[in-house]
């Protein structure tokens, strides 16, 4: 396995607890969204941002109105910002997370609502991946999909990094699990 570890891909963190974890579970791998993403937010709030500086141009008029342009561009900033702290909450708790007993899926999909889907190993039947489009292929972004003999038929870590690797690691728990090494 790579070791080059980040935000978005992080295998064997040290010290790592979440709510939840059982005793002597350990944690193989912690994996988020590409940050590619997440570029779409990060276009949306700069051109939340030029919207004052436009309507400054086009409206000639409002350049001697200094409270009027302060207004607006605070009322810009604040929606900017309002976008890019949406787009990294969503970031950080999209988590999903690999331990040797388990895989957990947790989904955030608004400030007051998410969802978590849970299969231990033994439960998993099989384990798939696909990328698509120039974007999956450049920067090796994908969707890996667990099968699961559970309540909750399948479980999806989407647009996250290096599928194929997560795919193999979740391949190798199972083996290890079938032969009782774990």
């Amino acid at each position: 396995m790579q070791q080059n570890n980040n935000g978005s891909f992080m295998s064997f963190p040290k010290d790592l607890t979440f709510y939840g974890k059982e005793k002597d579970e350990n944690v193989v791998l912690i994996v988020r969204s590409h940050w590619i993403i997440y570029i779409p937010y990060a276009g949306i709030a700069l051109t939340v941002l030029l919207i004052p500086v436009l309507i400054q141009i086009v409206i000639s008029g409002l350049a001697e109105s200094t409270s009027f342009f302060l207004a607006l561009f605070l009322s810009c900033l604040t929606i900017s910002f309002s976008i890019v702290v949406y787009a990294f909450a969503r970031w950080f708790y999209n988590v999903n997370i690999i331990t040797d007993r388990r895989v957990i899926d947790i989904d955030f999909t608004s400030i007051v609502s998410h969802s978590m889907a849970e299969a231990r190993l033994d439960k998993i039947e099989d384990v798939s991946h696909k990328q698509l489009g120039a974007l999956g292929s450049i920067f090796d972004i994908g969707t890996v999909y667990i099968q699961t003999a559970g309540a909750t038929a399948e479980i999806e870590f989407d647009n996250i990094p290096r599928p194929r690797e997560v795919q193999d690691i979740l391949y190798d728990l199972l083996e290890s699990k079938q032969k009782g090494e774990i």
